[in-house]
């Protein structure tokens, strides 16, 4: 399906957010590869609980916050997956079209990953383990890949809230979300352990392109997207138990980036840059991870002893690579994948009628 030019816009400013956290993740594993123990003594404290020697590592995993950038990733996922859903006329049909999407989406460039960080790795990898990793039953060889799991096991979530979103518009998307909500504290009501964890991300993000999405873009306006954000990113440091609020605020960092004009054509987020680095996000999340592993082979001493300015001189080593391989994955095979994809999807459900996001 095509979109109009304003849809566009909102969806290359959506790409250039995902640029942004595809980065922040870098940096963020980067930090914690020279100091494993700043995930029990920082990592999950807030700056209260922190002592004064973990305090600087702690701001800088706050501002390169990896949970707040895989939140996003689910946020967005689930904004953009509820335009593209359509043919639930028939949810069998729609079903099959919508899995073979994302499979052909996802499958073709982590398999060639998870490939080469066999061959690659410093430390010797099973096949099986690959195998595994590959089918995203583990996830021992590229361990971001974690949230590619995720993102196959929201497919029939997504597809339940695409077809509630078709009878009962916004509210059958809100039923979706609080029964998500619930299912956080009770995960037998996903059925697992990590869909019942993350699913109400992709729900939330599900209600961006709808009446409650653009109401919440106008009141937000007067805030700008750049202060939600920090609110977004930095919230959470400071109190535990947020995670309802900040996934309410990435919400409304989402719409109103979708819904106001002026937002989505800011520079920062769609200049050429950010829309390229949005492009090949997917990779970039990805085949950093071989760099980040062959650091494994540098002698200690070849780098400073700080965690926080090993990490950021390391990731500032290992993006420009990563980001070749990643533009190259992406021409060579993801961008296959996907009109593989789109090819099989349409031959599943030719003729069957559209959904539009309420």
């Amino acid at each position: 399906m095509g979109f109009a030019t304003g849809d566009r816009q909102r969806l290359l400013a959506l790409d250039g957010l995902r640029a942004y956290a595809a980065i922040a993740v870098i940096f963020y594993h980067g930090i914690l590869h020279f100091d494993e123990g700043l995930i029990q003594r920082a990592l999950f404290k807030t700056f209260w609980e922190v002592t004064a020697t973990d305090q600087w590592p702690k701001l800088w995993l706050s501002i390169f916050n990896g949970t707040a950038a895989v939140e996003l990733f689910f946020l967005l996922s689930g904004c953009v997956l509820i335009r593209s859903l359509s043919d639930i006329g028939n949810p069998w049909r729609a079903g099959a079209s919508f899995a073979v999407k994302r499979v052909f989406r996802i499958y073709p460039g982590l398999i060639a990953c998870v490939l080469a960080a066999a061959l690659l790795q410093a430390w010797p990898i099973s096949w099986s383990e690959a195998c595994a990793n590959m089918a995203l039953w583990s996830y021992a060889v590229i361990q971001p890949s974690w949230t590619l799991q995720v993102e196959m096991l929201a497919v029939p979530l997504m597809l339940l809230a695409g077809v509630f979103t078709l009878r009962w518009g916004m509210w059958g998307t809100l039923a979706v979300l609080v029964y998500t909500c619930i299912a956080r504290k009770n995960p037998e009501l996903l059925g697992v352990q990590l869909l019942s964890d993350y699913g109400y991300l992709f729900i939330f993000g599900a209600l961006v392109p709808s009446g409650l999405g653009a109401f919440a873009a106008k009141l937000a306006r007067p805030i700008g997207w750049a202060l939600l954000l920090v609110a977004f990113l930095l919230l959470r440091q400071f109190v535990h138990g947020l995670e309802l609020l900040t996934a309410a605020l990435g919400f409304v960092l989402l719409a109103l980036l979708y819904h106001d004009d002026r937002v989505a054509s800011s520079p920062v987020l769609v200049s050429p840059l950010p829309a390229f680095l949005g492009r090949v996000s997917f990779g970039l999340y990805l085949w950093n991870v071989l760099f980040l592993n062959a650091l494994h082979n540098v002698p200690p001493s070849w780098l400073p002893s700080d965690a926080v300015l090993a990490g950021i001189l390391v990731s500032l080593v290992i993006i420009p690579p990563s980001v070749f391989l990643a533009a190259v994955s992406y021409r060579l095979i993801e961008l296959p994948g996907i009109a593989l994809g789109r090819k099989l999807s349409r031959a599943i459900v030719k003729g069957a009628p559209r959904l539009e996001a309420a």
